[in-house]
């Protein structure tokens, strides 16, 4: 279909959200960092620059990630390995098992390690009960700082994307180019290493530099270890001060890191990969292992899965503990804690009202329903658009709206903090508001939906684009063809027809949004509106209560649930097709 005066409009629409709620706010940090009322500047990038703190700030995320990424590598190149090119009992209930760990929050589970590795935790208690260690010989396997455990979250948590991006790339190797390796004498690790790892190079890239950046910006871990130094953290402790030039400094400097890293990988991996003239016209033969082979790969994808959830699991046990100190399990078991955080029982009367669990769960519901509904809105636009229409700029609007996955969090809520309650104070003065509703401190319920539905659309549309491929368009031409209008037949005959996706899409984006870390600690400002994150982290991280670490964890379970369910309900809706939503 050719585009009418209506796409233009729905073009126009969606332009003008993400200009407004994603453009804008980061022009505007640039605009404050890079710019005074003489002219340009660098100025205040020169001073953030010139300060020890800073360049500690990114050393320290530099180093933070490469080590990440190194220890994912190490973990997913192996198990992608064995998954794509061998066979073995139960290969298929550990290929599902062994990404587990993507769908639990490291944020929440700090707490758990913390349980595991501190001094008096799970870990040196049964050390000493097999008499590795004596009973005053606590090792403090955090002695170098909180770093390590940082590492040891991320690693686990984010080894499934590479996992992914390799076992995708070594499918579509063609095994005639590693059976002539072989023709000439080439032993299988010269195989594996002049032939096989070159032509998966760019996959093996695409999955290393989403870890890399995610490492790098992650704002949750850091905090829930109580270290200060990555530069993400840095900017969180300048919330107070957005409008400072030397902030909104940091924050463009940060993302420059960023992009440049990420097209130093993409060239890196052009210029180090090898070429195929076509993807493999057979898949390549999966060998079957013997039996000591077998047993060592059983043995690895059941180590590294039940390691990976192990802190997520210490995190269950601690919010049903009554006392846990020296011991490997608790000693005994309770569901106050969890009592609490559902608001079945009362919480400590010495913490205010503005932490107690239950409104912050009802505060994230509300929040994250706003942005399934704007994201869904949008998504249904975009994917008719994108779908159903050809037009120049097509391939422009396609790459715009998923340009927010490649933005960390953090930085675009800095841009709000930065642009929009001088906006709201505008609104206030002009009459047309008697309070400002774009202020973090006294009302951040816009600005959190907002950032939700941005940080969340380009899910939402991958779900409404892979419904609309998958969906005749003979149904709206016979709607068409008897005079109802294009908007009645998308309301009426295509949107029934995609409910499924949409659906899929609404529940990933609502239990996304759920779990939201950086937009949530840096746009809640006030404790009545905290989302469950940031009540995670204030119950967690003041003194209050002494039952807070368990409430907290009990508030974490419940969030890890959530998503599982969220994500096991969208697979059963949209089967294989899920994929899709992930794709770019």
């Amino acid at each position: 279909m050719r585009p009418d005066l209506k796409t233009w409009l729905l073009v126009l629409v969606v332009a003008a959200f993400l200009g407004l709620f994603f453009f804008y706010p980061i022009g505007s940090v640039f605009e404050s960092a890079l710019w005074e009322s003489t002219g340009p500047t660098l100025h205040y990038v020169g001073n953030v620059l010139s300060k020890s703190a800073t360049r500690a700030g990114f050393a320290s995320a530099l180093v933070l990630a490469s080590v990440a990424t190194l220890a994912a590598s190490l973990l997913a190149l192996p198990l992608a390995y064995l998954q794509a090119r061998t066979e073995f009992p139960g290969k298929r209930l550990f290929g599902a098992a062994i990404l587990v760990p993507l769908i639990l929050p490291p944020f929440v589970g700090a707490i758990g390690l913390k349980q595991v590795l501190g001094p008096y935790g799970a870990l040196n208690a049964a050390l000493a009960h097999l008499g590795v260690i004596g009973p005053a010989g606590a090792v403090d396997w955090f002695r170098a700082g909180p770093l390590a455990g940082v590492i040891i979250l991320q690693a686990l948590h984010l080894y499934p994307i590479i996992y992914l991006n390799v076992v995708a790339g070594l499918a579509n190797v063609d095994p005639s180019l590693e059976d002539a390796a072989r023709s000439v004498g080439a032993g299988p690790w010269r195989v594996l290493v002049r032939v096989t790892f070159p032509l998966i190079l760019p996959s093996y890239f695409a999955g290393a530099i989403i870890v890399f950046i995610w490492a790098m910006t992650d704002l949750g871990t850091p905090l829930m270890f109580n270290y200060r130094e990555p530069v993400a953290v840095q900017i969180f402790d300048r919330v107070s001060q957005p409008s400072n030039a030397e902030a909104n400094a940091l924050v463009v400097v940060l993302l420059a890191v960023v992009a440049l890293l990420y097209l130093g990988a993409r060239g890196l991996a052009g210029r180090q990969a090898f070429e195929m003239m076509a993807v493999a016209t057979r898949p390549p033969a999966a060998g079957r292992l013997g039996r000591g082979a077998a047993a060592m790969a059983v043995l690895l994808f059941g180590a590294v899965t039940l390691v990976a959830v192990l802190p997520h699991a210490a995190v269950v046990l601690y919010s049903l503990k009554t006392e846990w100190h020296g011991t490997v399990l608790p000693s005994g078991l309770t569901l106050a804690h969890h009592q609490a955080a559902l608001g079945l029982a009362p919480y400590e009367a010495a913490v205010p009202r503005s932490l107690r669990p239950l409104p912050s769960i009802w505060n994230s519901v509300v929040y994250s329903l706003g942005a399934v509904a704007v994201s869904l809105v949008l998504a249904v636009w975009t994917g008719y658009v994108l779908v159903r229409k050809r037009f120049a700029g097509r391939g422009v609007l396609d790459a715009l709206v998923m340009l927010p996955l490649a933005v960390p969090g953090l930085v675009l809520a800095f841009g709000y903090l930065n642009c929009y309650a001088d906006w709201g104070d505008r609104l206030v003065d002009a009459g047309v508001w008697s309070r400002n509703y774009l202020y973090p401190q006294t009302s951040p319920v816009a600005l959190l939906v907002a950032a939700y539905a941005v940080r969340r659309l380009p899910l939402a549309v991958r779900a409404a684009v892979a419904g609309f491929q998958q969906t005749s368009r003979t149904l709206e031409e016979a709607a068409l063809s008897v005079g109802a209008g294009p908007v009645r037949t998308l309301g009426r005959i295509t949107v029934p027809l995609i409910a499924a996706n949409l659906a899929a899409g609404a529940l990933l984006v609502f239990a996304m949004s759920m779990l939201e870390v950086s937009d949530s600690l840096i746009l809640a400002q006030d404790d009545a509106f905290n989302p469950v994150t940031r009540t995670i982290y204030r119950i967690y991280s003041n003194e209050y209560a002494v039952t807070g670490e368990a409430v907290a964890s009990a508030l974490g379970v419940w969030a890890m649930v959530f998503l599982a369910a969220a994500l096991v309900a969208a697979t059963a809706l949209m089967g294989k097709r899920l994929g899709a939503i992930f794709r770019a």
